[in-house]
């Protein structure tokens, strides 16, 4: 067993903290930080405070074993993501980890939902913000499919589109109203797919998933079903490990999750 010297004495805790401005929206993010070398760090103490015209509208904690993680990363925006004509503010959260997880968290600022929070956990792959016909967008990726039907590093993410609801408060999947991107994406599962297929070592099975997902969303379903029995006979689902559903068993496991998770509908 070996002990610290009793001389190495803890950093002391450091606040740092982040300020916005946008038009009569302020925010202020406060966290506090202590070193421990090598880039190592404890964070507690996640603080946010928001004020319209002055008025304090939020006023919140925030600190989480996640969010306050040693490999946490935090940063502070004033965004319109609800439509309203009013910035809300925006907490975006990286909590460390291996292929995990980038948080957000909505704070209103304006209306009947003024003050209150809304949290979405947008897994690996993150998102980024997009302006469509007047409308902010979330461009993100079904973090769901990671790790289901094979092992990360061979998953499809098929894409996602979100939406902030100012009525309801809520994070709602627009996915369909984008089918441009939707498009997009499955050309890129199919070039992976057909990259794979056949091989003695390959594992299609995770982008092979992705773009059985978006042709779904394009109303190609029959496409999917026809290139699953095809690769089915071939063999090409069976040529991977067996940790997960393979050959007959993984065609049954997509088509379940599939409709469970609303792509077939």
């Amino acid at each position: 067993m070996v002990c610290s010297p009793a001389s190495a004495a803890a950093a002391p805790w450091k606040q740092i903290a982040f300020q916005r401005h946008a038009g009569p929206v302020s925010a202020v993010m406060t966290v506090e930080r202590q070193s421990h070398g090598d880039g190592f760090f404890s964070f507690r103490k996640l603080h946010l405070v928001v004020r319209v015209h002055g008025k304090t509208v939020v006023d919140r904690q925030l600190c989480s074993g996640l969010r306050c993680g040693p490999g946490s990363h935090h940063s502070l925006a004033l965004q319109n993501v609800a439509g309203d004509g009013q910035a809300e503010a925006v907490v975006s959260i990286y909590t460390g980890g291996a292929h995990c997880c980038f948080d957000t968290i909505v704070a209103f600022t304006n209306g009947p939902r003024a003050g209150r929070l809304v949290e979405h956990d947008f897994g690996d792959p993150g998102y980024k913000g997009v302006r469509y016909e007047g409308l902010y967008t979330f461009v993100t990726a079904d973090d769901r499919f990671a790790y289901t039907f094979t092992a990360f590093a061979a998953s499809g993410l098929p894409i996602q589109v979100l939406t902030l609801d100012p009525v309801s408060g809520r994070f709602v999947d627009v996915t369909r109203t984008r089918l441009d991107l939707v498009g997009s994406d499955a050309k890129v599962w199919w070039r992976a797919y057909v990259s794979q297929r056949g091989k003695q070592d390959g594992d299609v099975r995770g982008v092979l998933a992705a773009w059985c997902a978006d042709e779904y969303r394009l109303h190609q379903g029959a496409a999917c079903s026809a290139e699953l029995a095809r690769a089915l006979k071939a063999g090409w689902l069976s040529r991977a490990p067996e940790l997960w559903p393979a050959g007959p068993k993984f065609v049954s496991a997509l088509n379940r999750d599939l409709q469970r998770w609303g792509y077939t509908g």
